[in-house]
Order: C-alpha cells, then structure tokens, then sequence
C-alpha cells in the first residue's frame, strides 16, 4: 500500500492504481484514489474525497465535505460536519455521522444511514435501506424495491416516494402486535399518512392513503 500524507495546509493528494492509504490532515485537501482499493481520509477541514475505481474507504473527518465513492463498492462516513456522499455504482454503504448531510446511494444495492442531524438521503436505482437517524430526516428510494428504517426517538422523518406493494418500512424493536397499533393509530393529513411510533417520532407517507397500508408493508 502507498501512503502519502498531507500538511495542515490546502492539499492535493494523489493515488495511484494500486492500493493507497491517502491522508489529508488540515485543511481543505483534495483527495483522489484513483485505480486499487484505496482508504482516504480527509481529517480536519472542508475536503472532497474521490475513491475513484476499486473498493474504496473513505473517510470526511470534521469539516464539510463531499465524498464520492465512484466504481466499486465503496465505504463512505462523513464524520461530523454538513457532508455530501455519492456511493456511484457498486453496492456502497453511506454513514452521514453528525450534522446536516446530503447522502445519495446512486446504482446499485446501497445502505444509507443518515446518522444525527436533519438529513437527506436518496438511494437511487437498486434495492436500499434507508435510515434517517436521529433528527428530522427526508428519505426518497428511488428506483427499485427499497427498506425504510426506523426506530424510538428518530424524529419527524419524511418518506416521498413509498410505493405499495414494492416499498418497505421496518419499524426497529417493535413486535407485530405495536406495528398493527401503529396502523391502526395512523392518521390521514391531506394526501400524507403520518404514523405515530410515540411521541418524539412520527413518519410521514407522502402521497399515500391510510386504506392502502396494511402489515404487508412492513418487514420483521
């Protein structure tokens, strides 16, 4: 493995087409895996992390970052901070960590996982997980047969794009007695249903009537 590593300054770090261990440090660094299988960590500061081809790890650290994971299946954690990730194709897993963050599966089967912060995820074609975290997440699917997840003390999230009969949500730590009370207790706000979990978390259907819900929408 190449390792290269950067100052506390502004830094432009290449990898190669082999496997590369690429540390940005201070600073807001640009950081390109290139071929292999890469690890690119940003450090402090508002960088941008391009794994590139090969199964990449990329890691944001503090700061703003925007990481992109490109060809492969791809590891991206924002760290703490606003971030951006695109997983590209591949089957990648996309961890938002702190703060407000922008996650997008983009091809392939992904999971996204919002962590704190008011986020927003997509996971564009394939088959994904999605899962808000804490905070008052939006969470579109996209294309393909996809799993919303949700748990006690998640927040006011939102679900766009809930298609019956491909679409699934799973409700974490609750037994199928608390999911059909959950269906039963749901409550119709013009074209949105909102179900209750309790009173620090609600989901929101957009689009979708409370006669089209049913225990088939949920998975165990």
């Amino acid at each position: 493995m190449v390792r290269r590593i950067g100052t506390n300054g502004n830094d432009r770090l290449d990898g190669s087409s082999v496997a590369d261990l690429l540390y940005g440090r201070g600073g807001n660094d640009l950081l390109r895996g290139f071929g292999g299988n890469d690890e690119l960590e940003g450090g402090d500061g508002h960088d941008t992390l391009i794994g590139a081809a090969g199964n990449d790890e990329l890691e944001g650290g503090r700061g703003n970052d925007i990481l992109t994971g490109g060809k492969g299946h791809d590891e991206l954690e924002g760290g703490a901070g606003n971030d951006i990730l695109n997983g590209g194709s591949g089957n990648d897993e996309l961890d938002g960590d702190s703060g407000n963050d922008t996650l997008r599966g983009g091809a392939g089967n992904d999971e996204l996982d919002g962590g704190s912060g008011n986020d927003r995820l997509s996971g564009g074609a394939g088959n994904d997980r999605l899962e808000g975290g804490r905070g008052n997440d939006i969470l579109t699917g996209g294309k393909g047969a996809d799993v919303f997840e949700f748990e006690f003390g998640d927040g006011r999230d939102v679900i766009t794009d809930f298609r019956n009969g491909v679409d699934h949500i799973h409700l974490d730590d609750m037994s199928r007695g608390q999911v059909r009370s959950v269906i039963e207790n749901a409550t119709q706000q013009g074209s949105d249903l909102v179900l209750t979990l309790n009173d620090a978390t609600t989901v929101t259907i957009e689009d979708f009537q409370k006669s089209q819900l049913d225990m088939g929408d949920f998975i165990f």
